[in-house]
């Protein structure tokens, strides 16, 4: 996968609904806040889901200078 995931810390509230939609890329940190470990284990279609379900749309995906699914 040529993306990146990035997670915009400040707005994510710990929901965790990354984690229940795309268990093996997201986590929740010390803090109940989401982190990016792996995209390997996941397909497309559940990071897609995974992006798409956060409250605060604290996912954003990047693709050289293209972004989509929220505010980086």
């Amino acid at each position: 996968m040529s993306e990146g995931l990035t997670i915009d810390r400040d707005r994510c509230m710990g929901s965790g609904q990354c984690t229940f939609y795309a268990p093996s890329t997201f986590d929740l940190d010390d803090m109940s806040i989401a982190v990016v470990t792996d995209q390997r284990g996941d397909t497309d279609d559940d990071i897609d889901m995974a992006i798409s379900m956060c409250p605060t749309r604290s996912i954003t995906r990047v693709d050289g200078e293209t972004s989509n699914g929220g505010p980086q």
